[in-house]
């Protein structure tokens, strides 16, 4: 049985979107604008995954004028990472969009007070690798094979170095392109949920580092409209990193500053849908900022 399904683009200075995907045979779904900003279709779909894109009138200024751009959705919670397409992940199930089907079992289980923590901070492809020519390491899921080691060095909180969607299979993980995705090459959603569930398990607070002032340069909010998200020149071109976002930017228009709303939601759904405990916004001219 197929339920109809909402995609939509907040793309309010650009002429044209449309939809692409897999259910679709890649062929262009018509998208309409409305007052606030977002371009909308809906779609009747099956329970499944599908692959999709938006195919967007860029405004940024390294494209020719209202050049059309096949852009992954800015909000795709998963990406197909291992293909150059970089197409965004949706699935169905019962009728609604899901990110996957975990069941928490951790949830109450204590844990320690701020001033109590012992604070291990890890990159899950170093922490958990091995000789990769014998066999693939470097995942979620052998990070979990490590954690009463940790447990046995006193340790009852892991910072994890980013783990946002970048490009490639390796990184430290300080160029995120996609926000609202889990590095693929580590593993899937489920597994690092169950990874947060089994540090949970054993008394391990979880601290992820956030990365908000920039993004890599290929994020998709840099190819529907840069300057509408961030500076067009970097503040410190000796420390740049990447475009950095515009906090100061207020569209008058629409009442809202762009950029804070998008790392807001983005914030939001990471807290929300892999039960954080706490969050590190990583900014690099500052310290991490501990929010419980």
């Amino acid at each position: 049985m197929a339920n109809p399904i909402e995609f939509n683009l907040f793309a309010p200075y650009n002429e044209g979107v449309t939809l692409i995907g897999s259910f679709s045979d890649w062929q262009e779904i018509p998208m309409q604008k409305g007052e606030d900003g977002y371009f909308r279709t809906t779609v009747d779909l099956a329970d499944g995954v599908y692959q999709y894109k938006f195919r967007v009138q860029s405004k940024s200024w390294f494209f020719e004028p209202n050049q059309w751009v096949d852009v992954t959705d800015p909000y795709a919670t998963d990406v197909d990472g291992k293909s150059s397409e970089e197409n965004g992940i949706v699935r169905i199930k019962d009728g609604e969009r899901i990110v996957d089907t975990y069941v928490w079992q951790n949830d109450a289980h204590p844990l320690p007070a701020d001033h109590e923590l012992v604070i291990y901070e890890l990159h899950v492809a170093d922490f958990s690798g091995g000789e990769p020519d014998r066999y693939v390491r470097g995942q979620y899921k052998h990070v979990i094979e490590k954690l009463d080691y940790l447990c046995e060095l006193g340790i009852n909180a892991i910072e994890l170095m980013p783990v946002k969607e970048y490009p490639g299979d390796y990184s430290w993980g300080y160029n995120p392109r996609f926000f609202f995705a889990a590095e693929s090459s580590y593993g899937t959603t489920e597994e690092l949920k169950r990874l947060i569930d089994e540090c949970h398990g054993r008394g391990i607070r979880i601290i992820l580092d956030g990365i908000y002032n920039h993004s890599e340069s290929s994020c998709p909010l840099t190819q529907i409209d840069h300057d509408y998200w961030y500076h067009h020149d970097p503040k410190d071109p000796e420390l740049n990193w990447g475009p950095e976002f515009n906090y100061q930017h207020y569209d008058e228009h629409l009442e809202t500053y762009p950029a804070r709303r998008f790392i807001g939601d983005a914030v939001r759904y990471w807290v929300g849908e892999y039960h954080w405990m706490e969050f590190a916004m990583m900014q690099l001219d500052k310290s991490a900022i501990l929010i419980s």
